[in-house]
């Protein structure tokens, strides 16, 4: 009896150490699986490529000749005719307009009666001031005569040329208001396309404000306006390639920034000609494009969506030759068309993981595949 308790107690232990024995080896069996899973990790990976040489600043502009004139008339008036339309071709010296007169008429009599006043005020002061230069010189006291005498003349000859000064700017007034009169027409200082026109007919025109916008044809560029600090990057002879409205190519230079800029949009204006012998854009024409900066500082290309955010930083993962991917802080700098310059943390050719990155750590062990 004892000894069928015996082997029964032995047969127990037999199956519980089985049992563990079982769920030990289930265990390490699952734990071994899904380590598998996390060392069998798929990823694609890309090449770092070097940056361009250029960094594109995005610009756009409307085209206009490179020789503008705004022509104003020389007096103010009704517009009588004008002779052409915007978009039109004139020649020099075309009348592009008449002015109506009558004003400057006006102008001018108003002109002569001032310098008419002004002679005979300058003729009154000689004479005058003559009679008390004479009598100084009739005063008995010999002493005080000389004196007198000095004191008289000083003020004579200074009252006589303020006098003629009045004189000479009014005669100037006259001469311009006679020119006005017989500038009643506004003509083409030169050949070119006429841009706008300000006014219309049966309108009035002021004096000096311009009525026809005249450009020349042959010789074109655009005007732009980019940051102040974009405009510090920018100089002379840099590079641009545009793109007009319907897609074709047109290369150009920039040839000049402004100094400074606006103080109140915070701009700088950027002026560049446009190389295009081929006549296909036309004044008023949209285009848009890139100038291309110089690099000062050399970095890498990796597209936009390799960069992982972790607390705050950025970073990519690398492979190295044992596939283990490989955690780097990197620092960015411009972006253009799905890729991002990184300037520091990342070297050219090295291998850059592009999908996957979301689910790995430093040091997993991958199954990489290469970008197409």
């Amino acid at each position: 009896m004892r000894k069928i308790s015996q082997k029964k107690h032995q047969w127990i232990a037999g199956l519980i150490i089985l049992a563990a024995a079982t769920i030990f080896m289930l265990l390490k069996n699952n734990g071994s699986a899904k380590q598998e899973i996390i060392i069998d990790q798929p990823v694609r990976f890309t090449l770092a490529a070097e940056t361009n040489t250029n960094i594109p600043l995005e610009i756009a502009g409307f085209v206009r000749g490179e020789n503008r004139a705004d022509i104003a008339p020389m007096s103010s008036g009704r517009i009588l005719k004008i002779f052409k339309h915007e978009g039109q071709t004139v020649k020099k010296g075309e009348v592009l307009a008449t002015i109506d007169a009558s004003q400057a008429n006006a102008q001018v009599s108003a002109a002569q009666a001032g310098v008419d006043a002004l002679k005979k005020t300058l003729a009154d002061s000689e004479k005058y001031y003559d009679q008390l230069v004479s009598q100084a010189k009739e005063a008995p006291d010999s002493d005080s005569n000389d004196e007198a005498i000095k004191s008289a003349k000083r003020a004579r000859d200074l009252q006589i040329q303020v006098a003629k000064d009045q004189l000479i700017s009014a005669q100037g007034a006259l001469g311009i208001a006679q020119a006005n009169k017989n500038n009643s027409a506004l003509l083409a200082p030169f050949a070119g396309t006429i841009t706008a026109i300000h006014g219309k007919e049966g309108g009035f025109a002021n004096f000096s404000a311009p009525l026809i916008s005249l450009s020349t044809q042959n010789s074109k560029e655009i005007e732009t306006y980019v940051s102040a600090k974009d405009g510090r990057e920018i100089t002379s002879g840099n590079i641009v390639n545009l793109k007009s409205a319907d897609g074709v190519p047109i290369s150009g230079t920039v040839t000049a920034v402004s100094a400074g800029s606006d103080t109140q949009s915070l701009k700088t204006l950027v002026r560049i000609h446009l190389n295009n012998d081929s006549n296909n854009i036309y004044l008023g024409d949209f285009l848009h494009g890139q100038i291309m900066i110089p690099r000062l500082q050399k970095g890498v290309l990796i597209p936009r969506s390799a960069v992982v955010s972790r607390g705050g930083d950025q970073i990519v993962f690398t492979l190295d030759d044992n596939n283990i991917a490989q955690e780097k802080s990197i620092k960015t700098g411009s972006e253009q068309d799905g890729f991002i310059e990184v300037t520091e943390g990342v070297n050219m050719n090295q291998k850059i993981i592009i999908e996957g990155q979301q689910n790995l750590t430093n040091g997993t062990v991958t199954k990489p595949y290469e970008s197409n």
